[in-house]
């Protein structure tokens, strides 16, 4: 999980983002007014996934005037563009992120983060692949065996509406102010029904302390 700072000023997100990409990008030119693909995962520090970058691309832009916005995705490359606004993360209140977020789609959420350090209060599964040469399997595993875990309260006083985020095992632990996140909408298990309190949570990949 990568923290974003975001860009000031569009002179500012410009200069990042049309930056040549890596080094191995031998047809891409830094500072010819067009992003591109590879440039967009250089400035967000990963290498495929036009979903994750897109993730990055809204937070850094986030404290730019909307005409600014405009004019860097103005800049995108054709193809990319119009990637991007088919893939648009979309941003979604905690209220209703139960009823209204999609599984395996890309996802924004703000709200303030308490880290449930009492593996008591949770009880959540995830599913993951176990490869046996050509067969594909999968098997349940408490959520804590493999990330770090959060409620996100909509309000400050850490009641009501919440969801669950995860995020990389033994990273930072988060205050609990207002802080947005961007990330891959996973599905919950839960081996007592009873006990299920939230069907989805968000893997994270990026976030922005407000």
């Amino acid at each position: 999980m990568k923290q974003i700072v975001p860009y000031k000023t569009l002179k500012g997100a410009l200069n990042a983002l049309d930056n040549g990409g890596r080094f191995y990008n031998v047809f891409t030119k830094a500072g010819d007014e067009v992003i591109t693909d590879s440039e967009l995962f250089r400035a967000a520090g990963i290498f495929s996934r036009k979903s994750h970058a897109f993730l990055f691309f809204e937070l850094a832009l986030s404290d730019l005037s909307k005409a600014d916005r405009d004019r860097v995705i103005g800049r995108l490359s054709p193809e990319l563009r119009s990637a991007y606004l088919r893939q648009r993360p979309k941003h979604t209140k905690i209220e209703v992120f139960e009823q209204s977020a999609r599984e395996t789609k890309p996802v924004i959420v703000a709200g303030f983060p308490f880290f449930l350090e009492d593996k008591t209060r949770f009880s959540g599964f995830i599913m993951i692949p176990i490869c046996t040469g050509k067969v594909t399997t999968f098997t349940m595993i408490p959520i804590f065996d493999r990330f770090d875990v959060y409620e996100v309260y909509a309000d400050s006083d850490l009641k009501g509406d919440k969801t669950i985020i995860a995020t990389v095992r033994g990273s930072k632990r988060l205050a609990s102010t207002m802080t947005t996140f961007g990330g891959i909408v996973k599905k919950l298990q839960f081996k007592d029904k009873s006990k299920k309190q939230h069907s989805l949570y968000v893997e994270t990949l990026f976030y922005k302390v407000e």
